[in-house]
């Protein structure tokens, strides 16, 4: 997320563009590892609905990082994060583990 400070003003109107780009691809691949997981007992849609509010959870904590840096370290907000998927997807993980 280092792309801001590397950025010039004329790169201003591509940033939107990466930030997609960046965005779809983690979407992506965590759908992907979830289907790969054969989660029983969830639709499609569940699992497509999970990937997207996981990815927007991961993309939009690191995005509001790279913006305000100095509110907490890169560490403190990747273990908070961390924390948080976890638990919410808890159900995902015992229900494969079994």
């Amino acid at each position: 997320m280092q792309f801001r400070q590397c950025s010039t003003p004329g790169d201003k109107q591509f940033e939107a563009m990466f930030e997609n780009a960046m965005h779809q691809d983690l979407h992506q691949r965590l759908l992907n590892r979830i289907n790969e997981v054969h989660a029983q007992g969830f639709s499609q849609e569940k699992l497509e609905a999970l990937a997207l509010v996981v990815s927007w959870g991961i993309f939009g904590s690191a995005l509001q990082w790279s913006r305000e840096p100095q509110d907490r370290s890169f560490e403190t907000m990747f273990e908070q994060v961390i924390e948080v998927l976890s638990v919410n997807l808890a159900p995902l993980w015992g229900q494969t583990a079994s």
